[in-house]
């Protein structure tokens, strides 16, 4: 395993003394301490940290000042925000320093609990693997697919959906999939959607890549129901598709054709999808609605029209985005507007998916509030169809 630096920045000697051995202890683990932000610029300097911890309270330069210096360093490690001051200062902060760029992973009160060092590390280690993943996507983007390349892939089947099972948060029961596109590479291996999708997005080839992801994602629904799994499918459709007239028509061809029930698909919708034609996008809604398909807002809460689109659509679930759900748990005001959006979503009689759900207490969170389902990496990660169903028989399996 490989060993994590961490730079503790904190004025108090003691508490400074302290929290390196309680990183220490962690194993595989090196600490430089800073007294001060000028110290703590200079360690990142010479040190490049994988992870720092800053108090925001240190003498000259504060731990504010020292974050947005921070963001004009070529090192980039991420950040835990710490004070024992009000949470909501924290919280203000922990939005500054994201907006400056750099990688907060969260923003808490003192004294800084040994469980929550464990995880910030876990995370720093886990991040390590998606880095090493991200890199390749960047390789192969790099490496500028043409359209033309990508067509034939999604001709030839190589563009195939990966599955993101979403659980009654109650239970713990598969409730529904998200079908996701990776490009299975023949020489390349996994390849994800960021190398592809932004190259196609403005072509017509985006089209054929949302019919080729709709048919073999509903091919595996017929296939997993054939062995005894029932699960809906929910599919994201290109910026414009609703504004085509045809659409509600073709889904329900496509339907009868793989030999499924329309309510096992779950059509995703956001204000993008939404953006243009918009008397075309809620005629169409309205006929998938009564050809009985599901209708999910994503990006549930993110700004004013989508709260405006609750009153025109004819959803049937909302997806509340991650930035309201991961590590609202640490935070009394990021847990009050979590529950304002469950409760609104209730008082709709709509279903509603907590989405970017990464750690246990995120999920307890959510079960306290009363919130239908969640999908996020703390559940399960995206997988192959076969996966799906392996990881489905083995959550279905009784204890014992």
């Amino acid at each position: 395993m490989r060993t994590v630096t961490v730079l503790v920045l904190e004025d108090h000697p003691f508490q400074r003394r302290m929290l390196g051995r309680l990183l220490l202890g962690l194993g595989h683990v090196a600490v430089v301490e800073a007294g001060t932000g000028d110290e703590a610029l200079e360690a990142v300097r010479r040190s490049q940290p994988d992870l720092v911890i800053a108090d925001l309270e240190t003498p000259g330069m504060d731990g504010i000042t020292f974050l947005r210096m921070l963001a004009q360093e070529s090192v980039s490690p991420r950040v835990v925000l710490t004070s024992a001051h009000d949470p909501a200062v924290l919280r203000s902060v922990d939005e500054m320093a994201r907006m400056y760029g750099l990688a907060v992973l969260g923003a808490i009160p003192k004294p800084v609990s040994l469980d929550a060092l464990r995880g910030f590390l876990q995370e720093v280690r886990h991040a390590d693997i998606e880095r090493v993943a991200a890199a390749k996507a960047v390789r192969a983007a790099a490496d500028r697919y043409s359209p033309d390349q990508i067509g034939e892939a999604i001709a030839r089947g190589e563009i195939i959906p990966w599955f993101q099972p979403k659980v009654e948060v109650r239970t713990g029961r598969l409730a529904g999939v998200e079908a996701l596109a990776r490009w299975q590479h023949p020489t390349r291996g996994l390849v994800g959607p960021g190398a592809f999708i932004p190259v196609i997005e403005t072509t017509p080839l985006i089209d054929d890549l949302s019919r080729s992801m709709l048919t073999q994602a509903l091919q595996w629904v017929r296939k997993w129901e054939r062995a005894g799994l029932a699960v809906t499918v929910s599919v994201n459709l290109p910026g414009g598709a609703l504004a085509d007239p045809g659409l509600a028509d073709r889904l329900t061809t496509l339907i009868r054709q793989v030999g499924v029930e329309p309510g096992v698909l779950v059509v995703e919708v956001t204000e993008t999808t939404m953006s243009r034609e918009r008397a075309l996008a809620i005629e169409t809604l309205a006929r998938l609605r009564l050809a009985g398909f599901g209708l999910s807002l994503d990006d549930y809460g993110t700004g004013y029209a989508s709260m405006e689109m609750l009153k025109t659509m004819p959803v049937t679930e909302v997806k509340v985005d991650r930035r309201f759900v991961h590590g609202a748990a640490h935070d009394p005001k990021a847990t009050a507007v979590l529950g304002s959006l469950l409760e609104l979503a209730s008082g709709l009689s709509l279903a509603a998916v907590a989405e970017g759900v990464e750690t246990l207490e995120d999920l307890a969170l959510l079960e306290a509030l009363e919130c239908p389902f969640a999908q996020g990496y703390v559940i399960a990660k995206p997988m192959s169809g076969d996966d799906l169903f392996a990881w489905a028989q083995r959550l279905a399996a009784p204890e014992g």
